[in-house]
Parts: structure tokens; sequence; C-alpha cells
């Protein structure tokens, strides 16, 4: 794959690695998106391209190609979380390899995979080498959250932001790949025009059937009643949580769509959504505050419930609403 191949981004990633090539940029870039809209792809693709030798980069047939695409380039350095953070030692050691010389190209790449999980004190750590980087080295941070980076950390990279195109263009991209064009459409409705999410979900046997589990078990609510055996279907999934709540949050933004006039992403849904009894904006409201009790420690089954009992206070209009206050 080319950096001009890249879905709707190819022109902007093309001028920004001239950018790069010509030393007028600095020597970060924080590559800022949506799960599943390439950022990863897209950094793997600038360091490929930066240390591939061939005549039309990346080449993919160059030693230094072939090293980078097995993992083993030795100038580049990638970090990703094992467990739930990134510590210092960590940015220490890559600090400590970066103060070498390279082996092979003229520059270390740095790669921090998911940079919003880098503790305070990593991340203190690595505005230090941010400020004063050792000889010629690149450093691409890739994170879902921006937001938790010191604002220190983000004004010295330059900035590159992905999101989702359109589902039009996505399902384009999927047939490209070798899609069925049926499954095509389908598939980038359901992942909001993210082509890498689209992927993940094609590769995924079980994430259909996952998906109408958690519909059904939304359909099931009425009072308060309801709750515990409207839930009882999910609440056995442990390790599936991220999952589940990523689908009650595009069948909220899709419900939000139906009740204001619009079109769902996925249109053979549109009779189902009309159907609802639930409120599209207080569903995502619950998604919201359920994954916050998550990264809070609560169990699944209780954040399931707790979301649940609040979206069965039924309002005026005879659909199920929040009641819960800030």
């Amino acid at each position: 794959m080319k950096l001009s191949e890249f879905v709707g981004y190819g022109d902007k990633m093309e001028q920004l690695m001239r950018s790069v090539q010509a030393g007028r940029i600095v020597h970060a870039l924080l590559f800022v998106g949506p799960h599943g809209s390439g950022k990863r792809t897209m950094a793997r693709l600038f360091a490929q391209t930066m240390v591939c030798t061939g005549p039309v980069k990346p080449c993919g047939a160059c030693p230094a190609c072939k090293q980078f695409l097995a993992g083993g380039h030795p100038d580049v350095k990638l970090v990703r979380p094992e467990k739930k953070t990134i510590g210092v030692e960590e940015i220490r050691a890559l600090i400590d390899a970066l103060s070498l010389a390279p082996y092979e190209s003229d520059r270390h790449i740095a790669m921090i995979e998911q940079a919003h999980r880098l503790t305070p004190s990593a991340q203190n750590a690595l505005l230090k080498t941010l400020e004063n980087p050792p000889g010629e080295v690149m450093f691409f941070l890739i994170t879902d959250a921006p937001g938790a980076l010191l604002e220190t950390i983000r004004s010295r990279c330059q900035t590159v932001r992905l999101g989702d195109v359109s589902v039009e263009l996505c399902a384009r991209a999927l047939t490209d790949r070798g899609v069925e064009s049926k499954r095509a459409a389908l598939l980038a409705g359901l992942a909001q025009g993210s082509v890498g999410r689209a992927l993940e979900i094609d590769g995924d046997g079980e994430w259909m059937a996952l998906r109408e589990r958690v519909i059904a078990s939304l359909e099931a609510l009425g009072g308060p009643g309801s709750v515990a055996a409207a839930a009882a279907p999910l609440e056995g999934d442990k390790g599936g949580e991220d999952d589940m709540l990523d689908i009650m949050e595009l069948w909220a933004r899709d419900l939000m769509a139906v009740q204001s006039g619009a079109a769902p992403y996925e249109a053979s849904d549109a009779a189902r959504l009309g159907r609802s009894r639930l409120d599209g904006r207080a569903l995502l409201q619950a998604v919201l505050l359920a994954r916050r009790q998550l990264g809070s420690n609560v169990s699944w089954a209780n954040a399931l419930e707790n979301m649940y009992f609040q979206l069965t206070d039924s309002g005026d209009n005879g659909r199920t609403r929040l009641s819960w206050q800030r």
C-alpha cells in the first residue's frame, strides 16, 4: 500500500511526507483519530516509507521494507502498552536505545501506540526527549484520546488528524479489498465509514451474532422490572464489554438519526429503529456513563444493570429516557 492509496487522505499524506523528508516539519507527529480510522496504518506507512531504499517508496521489496514488515528493522523502535499503561521505565529504555547511532538508516523512528496510556511520569520523561532529541529521531505518537496527553507534549508534535470517511467511500475501499459489494455496504454502515473497523468486523465471525444479542437486550427493556431479564444475556460476556458498548453507541446514534428524521448508517435497520421505545440521546449518555464506571473498576454486570435502570424511567413521549443527572 502507498500513501497515495490511503482512503480519503492520499494527497494530504503525500504532501505531509514531502514536508517530513524536506525537513520542513517538527520531529514528532501525533496521529489522532477514532478507533479504526487508520491512524496506526498511516503511521506504519510513514515509518516504512522513511526507511525504504527502493526507487518508489514504500516498495515492499527492498531489504529495509522486508525487515520493517517482519517487525525487525533495527532503527524502528515500537512501544505499546503490555498492560494498562506505558510506564516511565519503558520510556527510559526507549530513550537509551535512541541515544545510539542508527544501524542502517539515517535516523531512528520511535513509534508509541496508544500514547494516551503513558503514565504522568512517562510523559514527563518523553517530554524532555521531545524538547532535546538525541541525534536524528522521528517520533510517531498514536492515540484515540489526545486530551490525555500533556499539553506540552501535544504542542511539540505536528498533529495528523484522521476521521472516518463517507460510508460510500468506505464501501468502495472494502470492495477494492475483495469484499462482496452487498456485504461491503453493510460493513461500511455498521462501521460508520471506518475502513479499519469494517475490516475488523468482517474478520470477526461472532460480531454479528453479538450485535443481535445486544440489540435484542435493549429491545427487551420496559419498566424497572424488566432490567434483570434484559441484562442477563449480556452479563456473562466478560472481555466483550468494549464491543457491546460500541454496538450500543452505534445503535444510539442511529436512533438519534431516525428520531430526528434522518437516515441511519445501516438503512436496513430503519424500521426496527423506528419501533424502539428507547430515546437515542438517553442511550448515548448511558453508554458514556457505563464507560466511566468501568474505568472506575465497577463490574460489567453492575455497570450494565445501572445503565438499564437509568433507562427505564418513562418519559411523556412513551419512550424510555435517562433520568440520571450529573
